[in-house]
């Protein structure tokens, strides 16, 4: 079964990440290998910093393809469980954060990718969480928001996570996979997460702003919960023909 950390385990793992590793890193991928490595493992390895979750599998560090194949996996670990136990539950991310943190790391040093915090804008980059609560909400329609790898928190999943009125949606998850994710290569279609001007204008029917403003204005006249991925692809309007097209 699925471990977490205790609270003296919690303690010790946000002390040494925040106040030993990552304050004294100037690469910290190539430093964990090099000095930090089995400290964090001494954690794992310590019972008396863990706990067991009951009802749930067991943790597997595969070679996962994807943030996709991450969460699914993390998905079957814990579908046994509620999504309020597993949803905020600060001594399980950590705990996961710590098993694979060696997937996780970049040259980047924020601590909201590899630490628990509570505010919404901390947990949508919290590299652990993320592709659970994806895979938890849209199955396999989130593939397009986590095609990339482990330690990379892409400008297409920051734009759809930030707004939950696309996230709830089934029918909207199921749109963003045909208009946005090329299904043979399995990856993004280029240039759908680019929010930035160009020519002083928006490319047509990227995610953001142009989706979702026309989901906006859309859902002022029509139950978008309740309609078909089809039908929608048919109201959002001529633009976003450009994806289906590619």
């Amino acid at each position: 079964m699925a471990k977490k950390f205790t609270v003296t385990g919690n303690e010790k793992f946000i002390s040494l990440l925040k106040d030993d590793f990552i304050s004294n890193s100037t690469n910290p991928l190539e430093d964990y290998h090099k000095k930090y490595h089995l400290k964090f493992k001494s954690l794992l390895d310590d019972k008396k910093n863990l706990e067991n979750i009951e009802g749930t599998g067991e943790l597997k560090n595969l070679n996962f393809k994807s943030r996709f194949h991450f969460g699914k996996h993390l998905y079957e670990v814990f579908k046994d469980c509620s999504f309020s136990k597993i949803n905020k539950d600060e001594k399980l991310w950590n705990y996961i954060s710590c098993f694979y943190l060696d997937r996780f790391l970049s040259k980047s040093k924020s601590l909201n990718r590899l630490m628990f915090f509570g505010g919404y804008f901390d947990l949508k980059r919290l590299l652990a969480r993320t592709p659970w609560f994806l895979y938890y909400i849209n199955g396999d329609d989130s593939e397009f928001a986590l095609c990339n790898n482990l330690n990379e928190h892409s400008n297409m999943c920051e734009q759809y996570i930030s707004r939950q009125e696309l996230v709830r949606n089934k029918s909207i998850s199921e749109l963003c996979m045909n208009l946005y994710f090329d299904k043979k290569e399995r990856k993004l279609k280029k240039n759908s997460a680019k929010h930035e001007k160009v020519d002083g204008s928006f490319l047509p029917g990227v995610i953001h702003p142009r989706l979702s403003r026309t989901v906006g204005k859309l859902n002022k006249i029509h139950d978008l919960w309740t309609i078909d991925s089809g039908d929608l692809n048919k109201l959002i309007g001529k633009e976003f023909k450009h994806w289906n097209e590619k």
